[in-house]
Formats: structure tokens, C-alpha cells, sequence
């Protein structure tokens, strides 16, 4: 999805942004968090974050880039807070009955949800984080690479060692 175009004032721009990518920041929070509730708590904090930003006249080049790296922040904050074991939370989104979007394609490799995030709790970070941010929430590596503070190719690499790992692991779920 292309970010929304300024198309006026800054509350018309906002409320592009939040149409654009209020879901897409939603699904990540909640993947990465393992709860839907608190998932959504954060996803509406990102965007008053951000408003709150804006409206002290601050600049942001890319918005979409801004809204994760700030979903981010509150990912470590919460972490810090109530030391959440991602371990488990992809299951016990999966048991809230949160699904991963499918992709239609090709339906002869799709992997069901509850599979796919048992394996997907194999994977270790930073590999897991770098496959879902590039293939769940559709983020290009070099996007990737600006909210984790790193290069594209350390993004790439990641990417690549998770995708391995996750194919290793596939024969064992057949």
C-alpha cells in the first residue's frame, strides 16, 4: 500500500495515515504481542503518539516508517514492563482466534494458522521479527532496516536465515 498523499490540512493527512495503516500496525502489534486487546491499546497509542507529534508541527518524511518505529518503541516499553515470553505468544493468539491473512496465490503451499505459528515459535529473534515484518506486514527491507536501526543487508540476512529455518522446519509438520 502507498502512503496516503497529503491531501490539505494536517487532520485530513492523519486521517489518510490512520485508514492506510491503522490495521496493518494493529496486526503487528498484536502478532508481536500475542493479544488482541492490548494489541489494539497499542495501535490507537501509536497514532495518539504520533498525532501528538505532529501537531507540535514536527516534520516526518516517511509516515508509515514513523507509525512502526513508534509501534515499536511500545513493544519494548511493555516488554520491559511485564517481560512477555514471546515464546508464547503466537499461540495464544492463535487460541483468541487471531489468523494470519492467507495468501491466495498459491494455495497448494499455504500452511495453516495454527502450524505455521508453531513453527514460527521455533524461529529465534531477530529471524522471526525480520520474516513477519517483511511477510506479514508487507514492510520492504529497507523500511525494516530504519525501524530496527540497522542496514538492509543485516535486514536481508535476517530474512534469508528465517525463511531457511522455517523451510527446515516445514518437513517436520507434514
Amino acid at each position: 500500500m502507498s502512503p496516503p498523499r497529503p491531501t490539505g490540512d494536517l487532520e485530513e493527512q492523519f486521517i489518510a495515515a490512520y485508514d492506510a495503516y491503522a490495521d496493518s500496525i494493529f496486526r503487528h502489534l498484536a502478532l508481536r504481542i500475542g493479544d488482541r486487546e492490548l494489541g489494539r491499546d497499542m495501535m490507537q497509542e501509536t497514532f495518539l503518539r504520533a498525532w501528538e507529534y505532529l501537531s507540535r508541527g514536527a516534520q516526518i518524511e516517511n509516515l508509515r516508517a514513523f507509525l512502526y518505529k513508534v509501534a515499536n518503541n511500545l513493544l519494548v516499553d511493555t516488554a520491559r514492563r511485564k517481560r512477555l515470553r514471546k515464546e508464547e505468544s503466537f499461540e495464544d493468539l492463535h487460541e483468541a482466534g487471531f489468523d494470519l491473512p492467507a495468501e491466495t496465490e498459491n494455495p497448494g503451499t499455504l500452511v495453516d494458522g495454527k502450524r505455521l505459528m508453531a513453527i514460527l515459535r521455533q524461529v529465534d529473534e531477530p529471524y522471526r521479527t525480520a520474516v513477519i515484518m517483511r511477510h506479514i506486514d508487507g514492510l520492504p527491507p529497507q523500511e525494516i532496516a530504519e525501524l530496527l536501526g540497522t542496514s538492509s543487508n543485516v535486514v536481508s540476512v535476517r530474512i534469508h536465515r528465517g525463511l531457511e529455518k522455517l523451510r527446515s522446519l516445514l518437513p517436520s509438520y507434514e
